[in-house]
């Protein structure tokens, strides 16, 4: 009864729940065997391996998945797994990749319009922002499109009309970040363009 305890005792926690693709991750793990070999494997495929601490812990770092998966969503989700000796420990996170889009892009009537803004990868909490910048590069409005929500900080809206006035014929700058007002520099921060004519 007691090596069973010991043994559930093991556990590794990741530094974030969400993670950008490519982004390196920090592990840390407690409770394992001390100075002794302890190896990892991600969704079941061998992933690493290392040396636990005098004091029984794992302190690692490693790259998440370069790319999403065929057929992502916009948010696949790992299991982690870490085992030494008796012990085995299991850890989960998500990868995503920072985006902004909206669909449909095109109508007869613009004015009409009316369309879904996608948002993935903006960072847990916050709000996220749409600012148009006229065919001139002035500021025309700023636009509140709702709360970056879950782990990896994603917003879908409701159909909603691409512009909220009637724009001028040109080329408009659409920028999406997290800043009530608009800066040029803001960060994070996507930048799309949209052909009125």
């Amino acid at each position: 009864m007691a090596a069973g305890a010991a043994a559930a005792a093991a556990s590794i926690r990741l530094n974030q729940g969400c993670y950008e693709t490519a982004q390196r991750a920090a592990l840390h793990g407690s409770g394992f065997d001390p100075s002794s070999h302890w190896s990892a494997t991600l969704d079941g495929a061998a992933f690493g391996s290392g040396t636990t601490t005098s004091t029984g812990e794992i302190i690692a770092t490693f790259g998440v998945p370069s790319h999403l998966q065929a057929g992502s969503t916009g948010e696949d989700s790992y299991s982690l797994k870490v085992k030494e000796g008796k012990h085995t420990a299991r850890a989960s996170f998500l990868v995503t990749r920072m985006s902004a889009s909206f669909s449909p892009t095109s109508a007869k009537n613009l004015l009409t319009l009316k369309v879904r803004f996608r948002l993935l990868g903006w960072g847990r909490g916050g709000s996220l922002y749409l600012h148009y910048l006229n065919p001139k590069g002035v500021l025309r409005q700023n636009r509140y499109l709702g709360p970056a929500e879950g782990a990896c900080g994603h917003l879908s809206t409701a159909p909603m009309t691409l512009f909220p006035f009637t724009p001028k014929v040109g080329v408009w700058t659409l920028q999406f970040d997290k800043a009530r007002g608009y800066k040029s520099g803001s960060v994070p921060r996507a930048v799309l363009q949209f052909r009125v004519s």
